[in-house]
């Protein structure tokens, strides 16, 4: 799952695009267990967003999607969906359910109940009796703090009025996104951050994957960060940097300068040599993004001792 994408090809010697403007805001890339080759739902021919709003001038950027199984033998992928004007504007929120394994969208449904003060859909994360969506305050500036909300069936997902918000200040799950407050023990974070369920010791533990946009300041943000607590909720602490991104403020192949951003973990790709996270990396010169390399994710592998999966 890809938000702004390049769909095509590239010069495999030069890795030069065609263009330095990007073709979709979103896009989905599967993988053939069989060949380990990877292939671009949808193309060739398309190159446009797989995911279009019905006022066709904003788009779609992904967040977090899960696999769920409403009957027997029958599969339907969720990925909720923040909808965006082009002057970066957040003006709503959507669902939308793919069938299995087609990856055919059978409906992109608005989700109500929400206003548009905060970004919700990082992450989606099922944990005992509740399943977890995870979200973001982000006024423009370095302080972009994290939310949570909770819910007892996915069918709830596109009716917030049936969420419970989490309210750090009373310590309560409570009715209504007005009553949601930021998470405690994490200053600020990129937006797309991770929580997942991992385990120690024979105990389980939340860990908090994202990037700290304060330190450093942007534009050489480069700190892919954890954070650790005993419940979904927070409090948050341990902050740790795990890794720093050597891309940040790097030359861009032309004229520019790079930066990083959006650090996450794919906990279920944890294996022997640690925990797999991701980042973005973009070009601060619009000229630059021509050269495929200055506009691709990086993937590195995070050693923390003992720390497994916990749903494997």
């Amino acid at each position: 799952m890809w938000s702004d994408s390049y769909i095509g090809t590239v010069n495999p010697t030069t890795r030069l695009r065609s263009s330095d403007l990007f073709s979709a805001h979103n896009s989905l890339t599967i993988l053939n267990q069989a060949t380990g080759a990877w292939t671009t739902v949808g193309y060739p021919p398309k190159t446009t967003s797989y995911f279009v709003p019905a006022k066709k001038a904003d788009w779609f950027w992904q967040g977090g999607g899960y696999l769920m199984q409403p009957s027997a033998g029958m599969y339907q992928i969720k990925i909720m969906l923040l909808e965006w004007t082009g002057l970066f504007k957040l003006v709503g929120h959507s669902v939308a359910t793919l069938s299995w394994p087609s990856l055919a969208v059978s409906s992109i449904t608005p989700v109500t109940g929400l206003n548009t003060t905060l970004e919700w859909g990082t992450k989606i994360l099922h944990e005992g009796n509740y399943y977890y969506i995870y979200g973001l305050k982000d006024p423009g500036t370095d302080t972009k703090t994290p939310y949570v909300a909770r819910m007892s069936s996915l069918t709830y997902l596109t009716n917030a009025n049936k969420w419970q918000f989490w309210n750090a200040t009373q310590g309560k799950w409570l009715a209504g996104e007005s009553n949601a407050t930021s998470m405690t023990g994490v200053a600020a974070v990129t937006p797309e951050y991770s929580v997942d369920a991992m385990s120690y010791n024979g105990g389980t533990f939340y860990l908090m994957s994202g990037m700290d946009p304060q330190n450093p300041a942007y534009p050489l943000w480069d700190a892919v960060t954890t954070w650790y607590s005993c419940s979904p909720q927070g409090p948050w602490s341990n902050k740790t940097t795990v890794y720093t991104a050597p891309e940040a403020g790097a030359n861009g192949c032309k004229t520019g300068t790079l930066v990083t951003y959006n650090a996450k973990a794919h906990t279920e790709f944890t294996d022997a040599d640690g925990i797999l996270m991701s980042y973005n990396v973009n070009a601060n010169t619009g000229s630059d993004l021509v050269c495929a390399n200055d506009y691709k994710p990086r993937f590195v592998r995070v050693q923390i001792p003992g720390v497994t999966d916990a749903n494997k």
